[in-house]
């Protein structure tokens, strides 16, 4: 080997050398980026001429990414967004029963059944009677607006599933823009490092709303799958669309890439924070809404029939104190006080027979006693309403630790994922001094070539 040739290796060395350098420090600068995948430079040995030994070459870096432990991420992200969602919107739909802070149903219907027992005390008292009918409508209205409120959460919740479903579409439009420009890159020899980098934060941010899956086509462009439908193939995006069947439940849908038509995913769909939306909205809240129902009808129908049985201060029987829908359905959100029945406290009924007003109270005294009586599905009206607070407070207990779970999990698998990809700063720090140690080696060697040119040439011209 010439001299010459040795002053080549030793330029290809520190080439090579500065490489793993600039490749390290891009590393340590971009320890806190996030999305940022550790890179590793590629030395590979270059034979000299016909020789095994010789040169290094820098081939360019590579992307130290674990696909088992991305895929496992994006699951656990999904899973974690879901759960949180869910807990979030249960948070909401719980503070309507909140007794403590006057949103609840306990006062008024203490209150009811409070001023029955004060009209039987006093049945020929107007004001106990005006207090009956204040009671009635007391109760009515906080039924009505605690229906209304969870009606209004369902409607704010389907919002928030389609301003979810823009944002998907919105990064499934970049994510085909990337795998364009990364592919032209690749043809090109060219490093689509960041750009991959770039992808990759997109897909993530997919994941914490819709549950998706990744792989690669034939042609190294990324395949994005979301709630089982292709949303991302090639340079092509698809469209995540929320809206509502029939029966009024979110129906999630995507229209495949290249516009072949809308497929029905709602029943894949199974994590993000799409799911939990979906959950909260079509499975809890209907729960909920469906035990308001039942405890207002309960409580209407059992004082209704009970009421018609009595005589007002007029001497006419058969009135009704609550307008009650026929059946449960709908029950809460349409209760009132009967029209009949709205600024006429002397229609209250408080005997059972004409013959004893305006001083009989049995009837009164009845009414108070359905406090006491099974009157909403074999339960007192308190029973039934604390089993539906209790349903509630299950419900978000439930949720809360379901998102404390999931939570963690998803720690545990960003840390599985960093392990492979994040950046160690005691690692590139050990990295920077093997790269560095074998640059002043390469420096050394190429000083020594030079000193002995030096010295041949001397020689030659003495």
């Amino acid at each position: 080997m010439t001299l010459n040739s040795l002053l080549g290796l030793a330029r290809d060395a520190l080439a090579a050398q500065s490489y793993g350098l600039d490749v390290t420090g891009q590393n340590v600068n971009n320890v806190n980026t996030p999305g940022y995948v550790r890179r590793d430079a590629m030395l590979v040995a270059r034979p000299v001429g016909v020789e095994t030994f010789g040169g290094v070459d820098a081939a360019g870096l590579r992307r130290l990414v674990d696909g088992f432990a991305g895929a496992r991420y994006l699951d656990a992200s999904g899973q974690s967004s879901s759960a949180s969602q869910r807990d979030s919107a249960l948070g909401a739909l719980e503070g309507l029963f909140d007794d403590a802070n006057g949103t609840g149903l306990g006062g008024p219907i203490s209150q009811l059944f409070a001023s029955f027992s004060a009209l039987a005390a006093n049945p020929s008292d107007p004001t106990a009677r005006g207090q009956v009918l204040a009671s009635v409508e007391g109760l009515a209205s906080r039924l009505r607006d605690t229906a209304g409120a969870i009606s209004s959460q369902r409607a704010s919740l389907l919002d928030q599933g389609k301003m979810v479903a823009s944002e998907v579409n919105e990064r499934a439009g970049k994510i085909a823009s990337l795998n364009d420009k990364i592919a032209v890159a690749q043809g090109l020899g060219k490093d689509a490092a960041d750009l991959l980098d770039q992808r990759d934060v997109l897909v993530d941010e997919i994941a914490q709303r819709v549950d998706v899956k990744t792989f690669t086509d034939g042609s190294g462009r990324l395949v994005v799958r979301a709630a089982g439908g292709t949303l991302v193939e090639g340079n092509v995006a698809g469209k995540l669309g929320v809206a509502v069947d029939a029966s009024g439940a979110m129906r999630v849908s995507i229209a495949r890439p290249g516009g072949a038509g809308a497929v029905d995913v709602t029943g894949s769909l199974v994590g993000g924070t799409l799911a939990g939306l979906r959950e909260a909205r079509d499975v809890d809240a209907p729960a909920i809404s469906d035990k308001l129902d039942s405890l207002a009808y309960g409580i209407a129908t059992a004082v209704n029939g009970v009421h018609a049985g009595g005589f007002g201060l007029d001497g006419v029987g058969g009135r009704p104190l609550f307008s009650v829908s026929a059946t449960p359905a709908g029950a809460a959100s349409s209760l009132a006080l009967d029209a009949a029945m709205v600024g006429h406290p002397e229609r209250v009924a408080a005997s059972s027979s004409a013959a004893t007003l305006p001083g009989g109270s049995d009837l009164a005294t009845k009414l108070a006693g359905l406090a006491g009586v099974a009157t909403v599905g074999g339960q007192t009206a308190a029973d039934a309403y604390g089993s539906l607070i209790g349903d509630v407070g299950l419900r978000k207990a439930g949720a809360a630790q379901d998102a404390s779970v999931q939570e963690a999990m998803q720690s545990q698998a960003k840390s599985m994922r960093d392990a492979s990809s994040g950046v160690s700063l005691d690692e590139e720090m050990i990295n920077l001094s093997r790269y560095q140690r074998a640059y002043q080696a390469a420096t050394k060697l190429m000083a020594t070539v030079d000193q002995m040119m030096n010295d041949l040439v001397t020689g030659l011209v003495r």
